[in-house]
């Protein structure tokens, strides 16, 4: 009995222990790094912009990543004329680790939509202050970029899907174990101690790489990984994890839709890009030969002036024509 009780004492010790560590950042390690703060967490972004920006773009990433994720988009987008922003999702980079609603595509979306409006007034440049955003958002980040874009069409000249995930897999079994409190330091530690670690990192990255990653890219990934909380945050974004319903948004007014596929990825399905062009049929689909799941970080060269001449082509005369004239017709699928 006695033993029985001090178990209980233990796992509540650690429950506390695991709820407390907030994970967050002492400061960007990033010179043009910085964060923006509301009632809920605060959001920690970069900002890339050429003297006289003609446009504006967020980043969003995918599971696991942060602004790292779009470390070689400087180098094409703000040439041709952007402004540029990546943010780092709620419990990822060097965001605050967070648990409860904010984990929900819904609310993660509205949450940037209030960001983005929070920039508009406070820090970007006057001459594009009034002007709308375009959006690009991969894997994870692309089911909250369609969100954003959704939500608030009027807002956005275009919407750039990369290898996007907007069905998960059904965690309903997995939630029961791991929404009981008293197990929940368990589950912390061993995504902590098996998931987060060096060689899981590694083996995941080969998977979306399509290559062995370098030690660099590595690092790039597992540092902000390493943050006290995110474990837990992850656990949390586990139990609040759901697939969107692409039909119930079949009629509703949208920007104009880019996919942009890894031909080679083995982490979301191309079958999903099919799905998405059956709901909106006018959305054309480039397939990046010979990538994976990261063709943003292994293909810079064609992925970036495919995204820069698609923003051009909707943020003056917004027509998925003048875009596809433009495009090689063998890796246009309609």
């Amino acid at each position: 009995m006695i033993q029985i009780k001090r178990y209980i004492i233990l796992c509540v010790l650690i429950l506390i222990l695991a709820v407390t560590q907030n994970g967050l950042a002492q400061g960007s390690p990033f010179e043009n790094g910085q964060f923006w703060e509301n009632g809920d967490c605060f959001l920690h972004y970069r900002v890339w912009s050429p003297s006289l920006p003609k446009g504006k773009v967020l980043l969003i990433h995918g599971l696991g990543g942060s602004t790292f994720s779009w470390r070689y988009a400087p180098s094409f987008l703000v040439q041709a004329g952007y402004l540029v922003v990546a943010v780092d999702l709620p419990g990822f980079g060097y965001s605050e680790r967070i648990v409860g609603k904010l984990h929900a595509p819904k609310n993660r979306a509205r949450l940037l939509l209030e960001f983005l409006s929070a920039l508009d007034r406070h820090a970007v440049p006057q001459s594009v202050a009034n002007k709308k955003w375009h959006l690009v958002g991969h894997s994870m980040g692309g089911g909250v970029v369609f969100l954003m874009a959704m939500e608030a069409p009027e807002r956005f000249y275009s919407t750039v899907l990369i290898d996007a995930a907007w069905k998960t897999p059904s965690l309903r079994f997995l939630k029961i174990f791991t929404s009981f409190p008293l197990t929940q330091p368990c589950w912390v530690m061993l995504i902590r101690n098996v998931l987060l670690s060096r060689s899981r990192i590694t083996r995941s990255l080969s998977s979306a790489y399509g290559r062995k990653p370098t030690e660099a890219e590595v690092e790039g990934y597992l540092l902000p990984l390493r943050l006290s909380g995110t474990a837990r945050s992850l656990l949390s974004l586990t139990n609040r994890a759901s697939s969107l319903k692409l039909s119930s948004f079949r009629r509703k007014p949208h920007p104009p839709f880019l996919l942009i596929w890894g031909e080679k990825d083995r982490f979301v399905s191309m079958k999903q890009a099919k799905r998405f062009q059956q709901f909106f049929p006018e959305t054309p689909l480039h397939i990046i030969q010979g990538a994976a799941h990261c063709p943003m970080e292994t293909h810079p060269e064609e992925v970036y002036p495919l995204m820069a001449r698609f923003f051009t082509a909707q943020g003056t005369r917004d027509s998925r024509e003048a875009f596809e004239l433009r495009l090689e017709p063998s890796k246009l699928v309609p």
